[in-house]
């Protein structure tokens, strides 16, 4: 009974910051849109994790339903520890909501869930960062989108606005996202309510972009994570309590080299049942070239039923 997903991310090193504007650091530290490091990525995108005890039962459940987000729309798998060396442990610390980006690897590391944090936006910003995330605003392109406003940023904290140099960035050829979940708002970290830190540029239609949405994924964030944990061309994580999924072009032929992953996930104690309403699949000595296989688990190599 563990939950399965499917899950991509962008990449980081450490990166923590208050989402409500708390200063969190005294030391500057850099970020980056997708980290090129192939050892920060977890293997298989499965992300061990631990809940601390000092969560009540509400905010363990806001901590679940953000990872069940990011694992319905990407290739991402978080599982309750057991023994494995590395995972993440949601833990409150004085630096308020933060995170490593990315996997540290050697053993535990924190997600850091402080004051005015344990929202479900929130959470699942800080899960991107443990995905691979950085900021959005921090991408070596970002001038060319948005304009940062340094007078208005709280003394201290200018260092949560540093630019990544290009030789540290691997954006995986998306294009800048005003609507990521991992963009800044526009009065981030300001010395006043009412003073931008970061103005977007106006639209062709003379428009500014909104920045800073905490409710759910954008669009650009599940293709760069997908691309970033080569999550299959098709294929979803179903999480109700009863769904359909067939294969692309159904009820016509699928196309050829297609690989599809379908990951169903439950609560412990529950069953799955599973109902073969049509098959029809290119005959091929030992399924060497079409099949359809159903596995216990989250890891490709999980027990074949």
């Amino acid at each position: 009974g563990r939950q399965n997903a499917t899950l991509a991310r962008r990449l980081k090193r450490k990166e923590c910051k208050d989402e409500s504007g708390m200063d969190t650091h005294s030391s500057p530290r850099v970020r980056r849109a997708t980290t090129s490091r192939a050892e920060r990525i977890w293997p298989g995108g499965v992300i061990p994790y631990v809940i601390g005890g000092n969560f009540t039962g509400t905010q363990r459940a806001i901590f679940k339903q953000a990872m069940r987000h990011w694992e319905k729309h990407t290739c991402v798998t978080f599982v309750e520890r057991t023994d494995e060396e590395s995972f993440i442990v949601f833990t409150y610390r004085t630096c308020g909501c933060c995170s490593y980006v990315g996997r540290r690897g050697g053993g535990p590391q924190a997600i850091s869930i402080g004051k005015n944090c344990d929202k479900f936006g929130i959470v699942a910003h800080e899960l991107g960062h443990v995905v691979g995330f950085w900021h959005e605003h921090t991408r070596p392109d970002r001038d060319q989108h948005v304009t940062i406003i340094r007078e208005n940023i709280q003394q201290g904290q200018e260092y949560n606005f540093l630019k990544m140099e290009a030789g540290e960035v691997n954006s995986l050829g998306e294009t800048y996202d005003f609507d990521s979940i991992m963009h800044y708002a526009r009065n981030t970290f300001s010395r006043g309510v009412f003073l931008d830190t970061i103005l977007p540029r106006r639209d062709d239609n003379g428009v500014r972009p909104t920045i800073g949405q905490r409710i759910r994924l954008s669009q650009g964030d599940i293709a760069q994570a997908r691309k970033l944990y080569k999550c299959p061309a098709c294929g979803e994580t179903l999480q109700d309590s009863t769904g359909n999924f067939s294969a692309p072009g159904f009820p016509n032929g699928y196309p050829s080299y297609s690989h599809c992953v379908w990951r169903i996930s439950v609560t412990p104690g529950e069953k799955i049942m599973l109902n073969f309403t049509s098959m029809d699949l290119f005959k091929s000595r030992l399924c060497w070239y079409d099949y359809v296989e159903v596995r216990d688990g989250y890891w490709r190599k999980a027990p074949l039923l």
